[in-house]
């Protein structure tokens, strides 16, 4: 099955929410304009998209001048409307806005608690390099070329290197819309899973402070009132990182007893690590990269 992956607005309604379901990952549909203007169609992509699952974006097409209150539109518009589905926020820039403006219109929705995405024109790119290239680490970069335009991709008219999703054409077909429609294609940078995931919804890693090993290079039974008495507050640290990493219920003593050992155990054999029961580099690793 092919994936399409469509933005829409008011001039591309849908005929068949349930073949959008089945082509489309995700739908982008445009929310405002200005600081009074709200597309009539969002709401009906919203209910849809609530009740079929299906994730969607809102973008505000920004007119030029005080872009700052026209993001703060968007999101007082749309925050009382968007449900478990919704991922995030889109800034449109395509009218020659001041990059300056741009930035502060970004930061503030970036400031929102969802994902974010600034839009730009391939030609504008010299305008808008410094507010790309700061945007946030939850904020995606789309960006705008359609070579040919006839509705296919075309890799000798590729968007500029370090775009996360590309634009290609206007006059692109989905089923289940009637309408010629702009289709976008993902580079790569980042997966379809990103644009699909709203940030509440994605998996963390751990925000604790990861253990220090002490010089032999790993933690056993009896450190911390046996041996290596000086370390209580590194193995405190070990048992708060193995209760994550394992869902465990150990008592946080600073005391690596025969139960914080049998848990540790349990890590190893989860992954395929030497079986001994002692905390060294590599559980330090599995639990460094693991994301729940």
């Amino acid at each position: 099955m092919i994936k399409i992956y469509p933005d829409i607005s008011h001039h591309h309604k849908v005929s068949d929410w349930d073949k959008i379901k089945k082509n489309c990952p995700f739908i982008i549909t445009k929310a405002t304009q200005g600081t009074s203007f709200v597309d009539d169609y969002m709401k009906e992509v919203i209910k849809q998209c609530e009740k079929r699952n299906i994730p969607y974006w809102l973008y505000t097409y920004l007119n030029k001048g005080d872009e700052l209150a026209q993001a703060r539109f968007m999101v007082s518009t749309c925050k009382r409307l968007v449900g478990k589905n919704f991922v995030g926020y889109i800034l449109d820039v395509e009218v020659g806005n001041k990059s300056g403006n741009v930035k502060d219109a970004l930061e503030y929705i970036e400031g929102s608690g969802h994902k974010c995405m600034i839009y730009t024109m391939f030609a504008d790119y010299a305008n808008y390099r410094t507010v790309i290239a700061g945007r946030g680490k939850n904020t995606a970069w789309w960006e705008a070329r359609y070579g040919l335009n006839n509705g296919v991709y075309r890799s000798k008219y590729p968007a500029h290197d370090g775009a996360d999703l590309h634009q290609f054409t206007e006059k692109g077909t989905c089923p289940g819309i009637t309408d010629k429609i702009d289709l976008n294609r993902i580079t790569g940078r980042k997966s379809e899973s990103w644009f699909k995931t709203p940030l509440s919804k994605e998996k963390k890693g751990y925000s604790g402070t990861f253990p220090v090993l002490p010089n032999r290079g790993y933690y056993q039974i009896g450190d911390g009132y046996k041996t290596l008495t000086m370390y209580p507050t590194q193995i405190k640290r070990v048992q708060k990182l193995l209760n994550w990493a394992m869902n465990g219920n150990l008592v946080v003593d600073g005391k690596y007893g025969e139960k914080t050992a049998d848990l540790q155990k349990k890590l190893q054999k989860k992954y395929d690590l030497p079986v001994n029961g002692k905390f060294g580099d590599k559980s330090l690793k599995v639990c460094k990269n693991m994301k729940k």
